[in-house]
């Protein structure tokens, strides 16, 4: 059988070092990823500390796992798919129990956060920085209207950089149906920040 290596994908030298039973190596892969599982939970969940707790959980269950990781795509995108599926069952557990959507975070949750700044140094001008934070706060917004299987979705293709074809692979559907609730999913984010934009 052959392997990802065997056909010149590049190996991750943490998982390898990780595998090889160095002590520190799984540390590092925490250290490497986890602002970027971390940000993807918060702007799944609206919520920081459970964000925080399904962060430690999906390193958790990486940790238990990272001996099936073959892989087939980078290490990153692994850890988000496991994300993925914390923060929707999260969502489907929530609903279930409350039968609403949680509410998405408010600006005032961010005050020391600039999520959606531009990093152009013009941008750090105050007058600047305030528009940047009131457009995140408008996008986070919007994000939090769509219905949770679309918004993963926009998450992973246009904060992420998923292909459709991984996202796919993710949902178990088609790619013609990730095309059609991408499309779905930005034509209501369309009209939701129409007025504002």
């Amino acid at each position: 059988m052959r392997t990802p290596q065997d056909e010149g994908a590049p190996v991750d030298l943490l998982v390898e070092a990780f595998r090889q039973g160095k002590p520190d190596a799984f540390e590092a892969i925490v250290r490497t990823h986890q602002n970027r599982v971390y940000a993807f939970c918060v702007r799944m969940l609206s919520d920081r500390e459970e964000a925080l707790d399904i962060s430690q959980d999906v390193f958790i269950s990486a940790y238990k796992k990272l001996d099936t990781f073959r892989g087939d795509s980078s290490l990153s995108t692994w850890l988000l798919r496991i994300a993925t599926n914390r923060c929707l069952n999260s969502i489907r557990r929530k609903k279930s129990i409350a039968a609403k959507e949680t509410p998405w975070p408010t600006m005032g949750d961010y005050e020391n956060e600039t999520e959606f700044l531009p990093v152009a140094p013009e941008e750090h001008r105050p007058d600047r920085i305030t528009e940047n934070m009131e457009m995140g706060s408008i996008l986070s917004e919007a994000l939090g209207r769509l219905n949770p299987s679309s918004r993963w979705m926009v998450l992973l293709s246009d904060v992420e950089g998923f292909s459709h074809d991984e996202i796919a692979e993710l949902a178990e559907v088609p790619i013609g149906t990730v095309k059609s609730r991408l499309h779905r999913a930005r034509m209501t984010l369309r009209k939701t920040l129409y007025p504002v934009i």
